[in-house]
């Protein structure tokens, strides 16, 4: 079974999304991975995960999350994107998950622990104060570890 450190790089954390509506920031986080080596075919994984709507909590302590995801074979192992928006009053976090149609079992898992700590006050905490983006990935694989 893989880490989330494994199949979250660092070049797919975004600690400061500059998209100012979610479909800039959807798009924002999807670039960087059109080059990805695990995405086969760019505009299937991207109209899979368009066309699949997202998970929305409305969280607490000012900070929502939504997820993104698809399984599909666009791609080749689990690819993910994170990243964070904040605003004086509103924090968001941002999650675009996509994973082969035949490993079900590790997409459950990785969308289980990203539920897991999206949940916990105190890793809220911690996904919306660390610096870099060593630090962010280290936060969210804690929930796999559960």
């Amino acid at each position: 079974m893989r880490t989330l450190s494994e199949s979250l790089l660092p070049k797919d954390t975004h600690l400061k999304l500059k998209g100012s509506n979610p479909g800039d920031i959807l798009e924002e986080l999807l670039m960087p991975l059109r080059q990805d080596s695990r995405v086969r075919d760019w505009e299937g994984f991207r109209s899979s995960i368009i066309a699949t709507p997202p998970a929305v909590s409305p969280g607490e302590n000012s900070c929502s999350m939504t997820l993104h995801h698809s399984r599909s074979d666009t791609v080749t192992s689990l690819v993910l994107a994170v990243g964070r928006s904040q605003s004086e009053s509103k924090s968001h976090l941002y999650f675009v998950a996509g994973i082969p149609s035949a490993l079900n079992p590790e997409y459950l898992r990785v969308l289980g622990a990203i539920s897991r700590v999206c949940q916990e006050s105190e890793s809220i905490k911690e996904l919306l104060e660390v610096l870099t983006h060593a630090e962010f990935i280290s936060c969210l694989e804690k929930g796999c570890s559960q």
